[in-house]
């Protein structure tokens, strides 16, 4: 079959021809680079290294800056999983920032948005790995519908963010205003701004009024890069992640299952929705072609080679376009299958709504009888990872015992999940594993 291709080789020639090209510009101008991260030419093996080498935010020191680094390093098992988490999208990511020419302090954004969790949602209903809400995510282009929702798609959510950090720092000269900006709003950092200006002070991030959810959500970037920068100085040891590509691009103009594509590819599934969390269902769907899948750097050519020789159709579900009248029991009796099946493997909420021409998935004849049979679900591969994590952000009056119980949970699985420190600060994220009901 050739109606998939491998695309990310030709991304990395135009890199090394980019790279090139720099050199030889370097050689005959002395006018310095706009790039943060300048040494293209000898690139260390430790991605954590090539971000130290790309640091260029403000250096400060306060008590909420010391409060999060302490927070952070307690529990170095806690830190672990979210660096370890990273490694499946942070050399992207860097790569992405660096070509940008922005402080590489930006590519750890996600680890304080949602802790490298590409399918975290949020309190407010932000998702992904940069926690757009929905209506600044469909202002950047992200399509959010049944089948897909890029705000968790790991390519497209970074370019959408990192064009608007671009454009806030275009508009507020300041990476820590930009920061605010994407945190509270470009529109209240903007007033913010204006009243101080009326005042005749200072239009600074240090000296304009900012919510303390704003203020700590920089803070805790800075205490992130300050413990990257020096993990000795924390008592922490990072573990080693390569400087090379985790995955490479695949184009489709088919639709397909998700679990073919694991089983071609030789991967588990989990890995699979890792890489490729936008889609919703268990069928990628191809409405205007060509889509593009992730896959392992090593695997893709497995993928490739297997697909080559596989001779069975591409999906083993049905379509099932809602007509007048019909309803979830009327389907799930049609085609043999229990309702739970039905709205499981539809994705199908308590307040979802059925309507005329909605396209219903049908899974395959072999597994709709068994009620034992689960159908396949999006569940990366990570310590917190299934569909019922929930980022939830602290407010004012919080406390352990309090969220615990009105998220059905204790307190000793909350700091199991993220940190030990009793102590919370207003618009710190904590990390939910929420029982489904």
């Amino acid at each position: 079959m050739t109606q998939f291709k491998i695309i990310h080789h030709v991304k990395i020639l135009l890199v090394f021809m980019a790279i090139t090209l720099s050199a030889c510009s370097a050689q005959t101008s002395t006018a310095p680079s706009q790039n943060v991260y300048t040494d293209t030419t000898n690139q260390p093996n430790d991605l954590w290294q090539r971000l130290r080498n790309g640091f260029a935010l403000e250096t400060l020191e306060n008590k909420e800056i010391k409060r999060s680094e302490i927070s952070y390093t307690k529990n170095p098992k806690f830190l672990h999983r979210i660096t370890k988490r990273s490694e499946r999208y942070l050399f992207y990511i860097v790569e992405e920032v660096e070509r940008r020419g922005m402080p590489s302090e930006i590519a750890l954004v996600p680890l304080v948005e949602s802790a490298f969790n590409p399918i975290a949602k949020s309190s407010v209903n932000a998702a992904g790995l940069w926690q757009f809400i929905p209506a600044t995510g469909k202002s950047f282009g992200l399509t959010q519908n049944g089948w897909l929702d890029e705000r968790q798609d790991v390519i497209a959510a970074t370019h959408a963010a990192l064009d608007y950090l671009q454009a806030l720092h275009s508009k507020f000269g300041d990476w820590k205003l930009a920061l605010a900006a994407y945190n509270w709003g470009q529109g209240a950092v903007s007033q913010s701004l204006e009243r101080n200006r009326e005042k005749g002070l200072p239009e600074d991030f240090h000296s304009i009024k900012l919510p303390i959810e704003t203020r700590n959500h920089i803070h805790k970037l800075i205490a992130i890069k300050n413990i990257i920068a020096s993990p000795e100085n924390y008592g922490i040891k990072l573990n080693t992640i390569p400087n090379r590509p985790y995955f490479m691009e695949v184009e489709t103009n088919n639709h397909i299952d998700k679990t073919l594509v694991a089983e071609l590819a030789d991967i588990s599934i989990d890995e699979f929705n890792a890489l490729n969390p936008a889609y919703k269902r268990a069928i990628v769907k191809v409405k205007n072609p060509p889509h593009t899948l992730l896959l392992p750097v090593k695997k893709a050519d497995t993928f490739l080679a297997n697909l080559e020789d596989y001779e069975e159709p591409l999906i083993s579900w049905q379509f099932h376009q809602l007509k007048k009248g019909e309803s979830i029991h009327k389907i799930s009796r049609r085609y043999d299958m229990t309702e739970a099946q039905l709205i499981e493997a539809n994705d199908i909420t308590k307040n979802d709504k059925i309507k005329y021409g909605q396209t219903i998935l049908v899974p395959p004849a072999s597994t709709r009888i068994d009620a034992n049979i689960s159908i396949v679900r999006k569940k990366p591969a990570m310590a917190m990872h299934d569909e019922n994590s929930l980022i939830y952000t602290v407010k004012e009056g919080d406390t352990l015992s309090g969220i615990a119980k009105n998220h059905g949970t204790t307190v000793r699985q909350i700091k199991r999940w993220n940190t030990d420190n009793e102590q919370l600060s207003i618009g710190q994220k904590l990390v939910l594993q929420l029982t489904k009901s």
